[in-house]
């Protein structure tokens, strides 16, 4: 979804359902909650499967030992100025996987 269609959903929204919580729900991890804050990425943000999950930056996977060219190997999870939606639940995540 582009920002400006979930733009005009929301604009097409009566009043009183912009008062009402955002939520998520994630069916592939049996995980839902409010979404607490929507944050713009300054970089390309790659995950190396630490756990918890942390998406980490060019400089911080440098830091973290990783070369140009393995770094270059990697998938992007978040595109440099893409919006993105962190979960609010992460402890309950965290509980969920530990079991």
């Amino acid at each position: 979804m582009k920002l400006k269609d979930l733009k005009k959903w929301v604009n097409q929204l009566p009043e009183a359902e912009l008062e009402k919580e955002l939520m998520y729900n994630s069916m592939d991890y049996g995980i839902s909650g409010s979404v607490s804050e929507i944050t713009k990425s300054d970089e390309n943000l790659y995950y190396i499967g630490d756990q918890p999950v942390v998406l980490h930056t060019q400089k911080e996977l440098t830091q973290l030992g990783y070369s140009e060219g393995d770094i270059s190997g990697m998938d992007v999870e978040v595109p440099k100025n893409c919006y993105y939606i962190e979960l609010s639940s992460e402890y309950s995540i965290l509980e969920k996987f530990s079991l």
